[in-house]
C-alpha cells in the first residue's frame, strides 16, 4: 500500500508541474501586449476607444491560445500519464524482481531449515527404530530363551516326581499330638495325621509300631513285589537289564503318574525299570510286567502272588495289579497291606542290591537322556534314608517304606496313610530324631540309651 501511495504522489507532483509551466506563458503574452498598445496610443482616449480591442484581442488571442495550451497540457498530461505508467510498472517489474529473489531466498532458507529438520527428525525416527529393534531383538532372544526354559521345565514337570500334589492348608495344619510307649519304655510323641506306623531293623526287631497289622491300600508301594520279581528274573538269567522291550497299547491304558510312552516306541528294560523303581512310572511298570509276564500282565501278577507265599506274606499282602492303581482304574480289587508285612518285604528287598542301587538315585536320564525323572522319596540321602518307595492315591493317602542308616545298622521305617507327603516325610524325621535321642547300637543291636 505505501509504494501505491508514494506512486500517486509522484503523479500528482508531476501534473502540478506540467500546469503551472502551461498557463505562465499566456499570462506573459498579454501583459507585453497591454504595454505595447498603451505606447502607441493616448493614455486615455486610447483607453477608452480601444478597450474593445484591447479587450477583444487579447481574448481572442487567450482562447486561442488556451485551446493550444490545452491541447498541449492534455497532450503532454498523457505523455506524462504514459511516461509515469511505464515507470510505475518498470518500479513494479523491479520490486517483483526484488521480491522473486527475496521469496526463492526465502523459499529456499525455509527449504533449507525444512530439509535439516527433516533429516533430523528421518535421523531421530531411524535411531529410534534402530533403538527399538535392538531392544526387542534381545527381547525377542529372552523371550525365546524364556519359552525354552518353560518348555523344559513344562517337560521336566511332566517326566519328573511331582507325584504328590501339594495341600498347604493341611501342611500348616495343627495336628493333636498324641504320646505313645514302646516295650522298652520309650516315649514317642507324634502328631495325629496318618494311620499306621512300623520302626524296626533287619532281624525282625521291631521298635516301635501302631496298627501294624491293620489291612491298608498299598498304593505304589506295590511296585516293590514287581521290581523284586522282575530281579528274580533278571538274575535267573531269563531277561536282562539290556533287554529292548516293545510299548504295546496295554500300558497306555493306565493312568496316573507316568512317562511320555508311545505304541511302538523301544525302551531298555533297565530304562523302564528305573522309571518305575524312581519315578513311579504306572505305564513303564506295566510294560515291565507285559514283558517279564510273556505278553500277560495276569501271568505276572501270578507271580508277584507266587512269592509272597514264598515270604510267608501271603496273609500280609493282596497284589492284584503290578502298580497298586486304585479300583477305579483297574476295575480289579485294591492291592493292599498291613505295615508289618510291608516291613517284612522292605527287608527282602535290601538283598536285592541293583534295585537298591536304582531306588536310591536321586535323579537320572533315561530313554538316551530324553527322559528326565526324579526320585518321588523326598526323603533320600537326608538322615541317612536311601530308600525303598513312596506311595499315594486317594484311597490309600501317603505310604512310604525308608530303608535308614542308623549308626553302622539298616532300619525300616513305614508310615501309611499320611495326610500329605509333607506330613509325612516330617513324621519319619521326627522318628529319626527319637531314634537318635533315646537309642544307640551296640554290637549291631539297637539298644535304649
Amino acid at each position: 500500500m505505501f509504494k501505491r501511495f508514494k506512486n500517486l504522489f509522484l503523479v500528482m507532483a508531476i501534473l502540478g508541474l506540467i500546469f503551472t509551466t502551461s498557463y505562465s506563458g499566456p499570462v506573459k503574452e498579454i501583459q507585453s501586449i497591454e504595454e505595447y498598445s498603451a505606447q502607441v496610443l493616448g493614455d486615455e482616449e486610447e483607453d477608452a476607444e480601444d478597450t474593445s480591442q484591447t479587450i477583444v484581442m487579447p481574448k481572442v488571442k487567450k482562447v486561442e491560445k488556451k485551446e493550444d495550451v490545452k491541447k498541449e497540457t492534455e497532450v503532454k498530461k498523457e505523455a506524462k500519464k504514459e511516461e509515469i505508467k511505464e515507470e510505475v510498472k518498470k518500479e513494479t517489474k523491479k520490486e517483483a524482481v526484488k521480491e522473486e529473489p527475496k521469496k526463492k531466498e526465502e523459499v529456499k532458507k525455509e527449504s533449507v531449515k525444512e530439509e535439516p529438520k527433516k533429516k533430523e527428525e528421518v535421523k531421530k525416527e531411524s535411531e529410534v527404530k534402530a533403538v527399538k529393534e535392538e531392544v526387542k531383538k534381545p527381547e525377542k532372544i529372552e523371550t525365546k530363551e524364556v519359552k525354552k526354559v518353560e518348555e523344559e521345565k513344562k517337560t521336566e514337570t511332566k517326566n519328573l516326581a511331582l507325584e504328590e500334589p501339594e495341600n498347604p492348608e493341611k501342611d500348616k495344619q495343627k495336628y493333636e499330638m498324641i504320646t505313645y510307649y514302646s516295650k522298652d519304655g520309650v516315649e514317642w510323641v507324634l502328631p495325629d495325621n496318618f494311620r499306621a506306623v512300623l520302626v524296626g531293623d533287619l532281624n525282625g526287631n521291631v521298635i516301635f509300631s501302631k496298627n501294624a497289622d491293620t489291612m491298608y491300600p498299598l498304593a505304589s508301594v506295590t511296585k516293590v513285589m514287581s521290581l523284586l520279581v522282575t530281579f528274580d528274573e533278571i538274575n535267573a538269567g531269563n531277561i536282562s537289564l539290556n533287554d529292548s522291550v516293545r510299548i504295546s497299547k496295554t500300558p497306555l491304558k493306565y493312568g496316573g503318574s507316568g512317562i511320555a510312552l508311545k505304541e511302538g516306541q523301544i525302551f531298555v528294560l533297565e530304562d523302564l525299570i528305573k522309571a518305575s523303581a524312581v519315578y513311579s512310572a504306572n505305564n513303564a511298570t506295566y510294560a515291565i510286567a507285559e514283558y517279564v509276564g510273556e505278553g500277560s500282565v495276569f501271568n505276572f501278577v501270578a507271580k508277584m502272588n507266587k512269592k509272597l507265599k514264598q515270604l510267608g506274606l501271603q496273609n500280609d499282602i493282596k497284589y492284584h495289579t503290578p502298580a497298586g492303581l486304585p479300583t477305579r482304574n483297574t476295575k480289579m480289587p485294591m492291592d493292599e497291606g498291613t505295615p508289618r508285612g510291608i516291613y517284612k518285604l522292605s527287608i527282602e528287598a535290601l538283598k536285592y542290591h541293583k534295585y537298591i542301587e536304582i531306588a536310591g538315585i536321586k535323579n537320572t536320564k533315561i530313554y538316551n537322556g530324553k527322559i528326565s525323572i526324579r526320585n518321588r522319596n523326598h526323603l533320600i540321602g537326608e538322615d541317612g534314608v536311601y530308600g525303598i518307595k513312596t506311595g499315594f492315591h486317594k484311597e490309600a493317602k501317603y505310604n512310604i517304606t525308608v530303608a535308614v542308616k542308623f549308626e553302622g545298622i539298616d532300619l525300616i521305617i513305614v508310615v501309611m496313610g499320611g495326610e500329605t507327603y509333607k506330613t509325612r516325610d516330617d513324621l519319619v524325621r521326627t522318628i529319626i530324631a527319637n531314634l537318635k535321642e533315646n537309642y544307640t547300637v551296640r554290637n549291631g543291636q539297637l539298644i535304649r540309651k
